[in-house]
C-alpha cells in the first residue's frame, strides 16, 4: 500500500474533536477496495485543508501536492461535482485532461498575477474588488446571492476582467506544448 496524508504542520488533534469544530468545512471522500482511499477536507473557506490517500498503486505525490491550498472552484467546481454523484474516484477525477493546468509549474504564479489584478482599484479612491469582497467575508462568511449578482456585474465592467483575461490568454498560448486540451482565444 501507498500512503499520503498533507496538511498544515500543527499539533495533532483527534478528528472527531475537529469536526466537532463549527468552522472545521467538510470532507469529500472516494474510494473502495480498488480505486483506493482519498479524502479531502475543504475548510470554510471551500480551500484545501488536508488531503488523505491510500492506495495499492503509486500515488502520483508531485501531482496530488499541488491540490493543497486550492480552492474547490480551481478544481472544475469539485464540491458541485461531487454533490451531483459525478465523482467517484477522486484518483480518476485528477488524472483527467483539464486538471494538467494545476500541476504546471506556472500555475502559482499565475493565480498571484490574478490576484494582484483584482487588487487593484478600477478608479483611483476606489476599493478594489478583492477589498470589497474581503469586508463582506469578514462581516459574514454567508454573502447574499443579490451581493453575489452585483459583484459579479461589477467585475464584468471593471478593468481588471480584460487584464485578466488577456494574461489568461497570453498564460495559455505560452503553455500550449504542455497544456493542449485548454482552448485558446483564437480558437472556435
Amino acid at each position: 500500500y501507498h500512503y499520503l496524508n498533507v496538511s498544515r504542520p500543527q499539533p495533532q488533534v483527534d478528528l472527531q474533536t475537529a469536526m466537532m469544530d463549527p468552522n472545521y468545512g467538510r470532507e469529500l471522500i472516494t474510494g473502495d477496495k480498488d480505486s483506493g482511499y482519498f479524502r479531502l477536507h475543504l475548510n470554510q473557506y471551500h480551500t484545501v485543508e488536508t488531503i488523505t490517500c491510500l492506495s495499492k498503486k503509486e500515488i502520483e505525490l508531485g501531482n496530488i501536492c499541488q491540490l493543497y491550498g486550492l480552492h474547490q472552484e480551481y478544481m472544475n467546481s469539485l464540491e458541485e461535482r461531487f454533490d451531483g454523484g459525478l465523482i467517484s474516484d477522486f484518483f480518476q477525477y485528477f488524472r483527467e485532461p483539464w486538471s494538467l493546468i494545476l500541476y504546471q509549474d506556472r500555475f502559482a504564479e499565475l493565480r498571484e498575477e490574478i490576484k494582484e489584478l483584482l487588487s487593484q482599484p478600477n478608479q483611483p479612491g476606489e476599493e478594489s474588488l478583492s477589498e470589497k469582497v474581503c469586508q463582506l467575508v469578514d462581516e459574514d462568511l454567508a454573502i447574499e446571492e443579490k451581493t453575489k449578482l452585483a459583484l459579479f456585474a461589477e467585475y464584468n465592467d471593471s478593468l481588471a476582467k480584460q487584464s485578466i483575461e488577456n494574461r489568461l490568454f497570453s498564460y495559455l498560448s505560452y503553455n500550449k506544448y504542455h497544456l493542449p486540451h485548454y482552448a485558446g482565444r483564437n480558437m472556435a
